[in-house]
């Protein structure tokens, strides 16, 4: 199995921290891509994904992209039921929360730090002050929701993490950067929560060297 990523993408990171998750370490090929050198501006890249984007999976005569399906993909091979529960009423929840995170909390949180930390990383020019404030709105909006919900329980789904958790933490490193101004201290579950998820061995594995690396 061949897995093509980068080093400064989170959405790669899940992918990556979902493979250590199944012990599918041995088995993976990894293609890291340099994409500041253009090293994916390939044809080859292209006739694999032709979005000309990561993360992707060939497994065989099957190509997959996306962050999200990837990961229900390689837990649904594995029968890794814990991690990603082929049940009904638990898939959909976590789909529910898959496309949340998508639509609401990381794109707020991305509104953050990609002023915060990545621009200046990456010298990109000033931050603007009027994106953090919209995004820290933003923010505060979505992150109650996950507050409220964790109210009683340690992860998404309960008690363990589940590939929903991969998904909703994917920007934990960025969150959690000093330079963010992400309002986490308004919010201690879920801060609490995304500390658990740096604590995990297969997040741990898959840390940027230095946070602000992992912008995307």
């Amino acid at each position: 199995m061949k897995l093509y990523l980068t080093d400064l993408s989170p959405n790669c990171r899940r992918v990556l921290a979902a493979v250590h998750q199944l012990g599918l370490d041995s088995e993976t090929e990894i293609r890291n891509f340099n994409l500041f050198a253009g090293e994916h501006q390939s044809d080859e890249f292209r006739a694999i994904n032709p979005n000309v984007k990561v993360p992707v999976v060939v497994d065989g005569d099957f190509t997959l992209w996306e962050a999200n399906p990837i990961m229900i993909y390689l837990a649904d091979r594995e029968g890794a039921e814990t991690f990603c529960p082929s049940d009904n009423a638990p898939r959909i929840e976590i789909l529910r929360w898959m496309s949340w995170e998508v639509q609401h909390f990381n794109r707020a949180l991305g509104e953050i730090v990609w002023e915060t930390v990545a621009k200046q990383a990456f010298g990109l020019g000033p931050a603007d002050a009027e994106k953090i404030k919209t995004g820290q709105e933003n923010f505060r909006r979505f992150a109650a929701v996950l507050e409220a919900h964790l109210a009683d329980r340690d992860f998404v789904l309960g008690d363990a993490p589940t590939v929903a958790d991969f998904a909703v933490g994917s920007h934990s490193a960025l969150a959690l950067h000093p330079q963010s101004q992400v309002p986490l201290l308004e919010f201690p579950k879920v801060l609490a929560w995304l500390q658990r998820m740096e604590a995990l061995p297969s997040w741990a594995k898959t840390a940027p060297q230095a946070p602000a690396e992992a912008a995307e």
